[in-house]
């Protein structure tokens, strides 16, 4: 079986060597099991030159944007120029256990679902490490659209998500955010809403999301423009409906005034949004997680 790992780059020189040797790494553990490996590199910063490592060998791929694109369209750019039956899109500044790709790989041959899903370690700003599904209660909710709609997206980043090819929404292909944030959000609602279907892979994170300072996702603006931007693209999807993309805007309209508000101001938004209050106070006592009010 052969994997293809997506990943825009812009302006991440400094991440490119520990990335090369990430995937170095990977594409020996996949090598040893009788996998291949091929990495294709999005460049959408075209006004530098981005070449493929030295020492990448023949599997790394350079594809460059006629201009500036945004981190949707690089990740279909690369998508269309994938081989392999599985793909992920992995952040230039993110990287993967040594044995992830092997890992998930593992499972897709035992259960070949449509999206396989690893757990997460997230950096934090102090340097330590927070692993994200803590409890089997969490696992269950990982691919539940209900959770995605009334509380927020439950996977931390493609990164750590083997998809299969072909099980990619042409909707998805088509249609492109224009505001960098929540492509992957918008990805798995509509592969949910199609009944796509998924593995969970257990035991240790294989994904470890870096914390920069520079991330996107830690910035609820920036993500919660996107969101409002492709719920406007799902009211053109034929098989995604229009009631859930209504609570979908209610959620997110909900907790970004709640995070603005005073006291006063919490509290009547509350009032307004109980239902949406209730359901996330049930997923923190059951996750175990401070995530998930506030995200």
């Amino acid at each position: 079986m052969k994997i293809s790992v997506v990943t825009p780059f812009y302006e991440g020189d400094r991440y490119m060597q520990d990335y090369v040797d990430c995937m170095e790494k990977n594409r020996e553990m996949l090598a040893q099991a009788g996998h291949e490996l091929e990495v294709i590199l999005v460049n959408d910063s075209p006004w530098k030159t981005l070449k493929a490592p030295a020492n990448g060998g023949q599997y790394f791929r350079v594809l460059t944007n006629s201009e500036n694109r945004g981190i949707h369209y690089s990740r279909v750019s690369g998508l269309t120029e994938a081989t392999g039956e599985y793909v992920m899109f992995l952040d230039q500044d993110d990287l993967l256990a040594e044995d992830g790709l092997l890992r998930l790989m593992e499972v897709a041959l035992k259960n070949p679902a449509d999206i396989i899903i690893g757990n997460a370690n997230l950096g934090q700003a102090d340097g330590s490490n927070l692993v994200w599904y803590r409890t089997a209660d969490h696992v269950k909710l990982i691919w539940d659209l209900q959770t995605y709609l009334n509380v927020g997206i439950q996977i931390i980043s493609p990164g750590q998500c083997l998809i299969k090819k072909d099980a990619v929404p042409q909707f998805w292909k088509e249609h492109f955010v224009r505001v960098n944030g929540a492509d992957d959000y918008y990805l798995w609602l509509l592969m949910m809403a199609a009944g796509k279907t998924h593995s969970f892979c257990g035991g240790s994170p294989v994904y470890n999301h870096r914390f920069t300072g520079d991330n996107i996702s830690a910035d609820t603006t920036a993500t919660d423009d996107s969101v409002y931007d492709f719920l406007e693209l799902l009211s053109e999807c034929d098989y995604f409906k229009q009631e859930d993309i209504f609570r979908l805007h209610e959620m997110i309209t909900y907790k970004a005034q709640f995070r603005k508000s005073n006291l006063f101001g919490k509290l009547t938004c509350t009032i307004a949004n109980l239902d949406i209050f209730i359901a996330n106070l049930k997923f923190k006592k059951v996750t175990k997680t401070g995530y998930g009010f506030n995200r």
